[in-house]
């Protein structure tokens, strides 16, 4: 049984992942 506050915390955990992601390669471009 998945909680729905795991798959909050999981999207949470996703969507900072690609926030980061996305700085470090504009760093990296720049």
């Amino acid at each position: 049984m998945i909680l729905e506050s795991q798959i909050f915390v999981a999207l949470i955990f996703a969507l900072v992942s690609a926030i980061l992601a996305i700085r470090l390669g504009i760093d990296l471009y720049s």
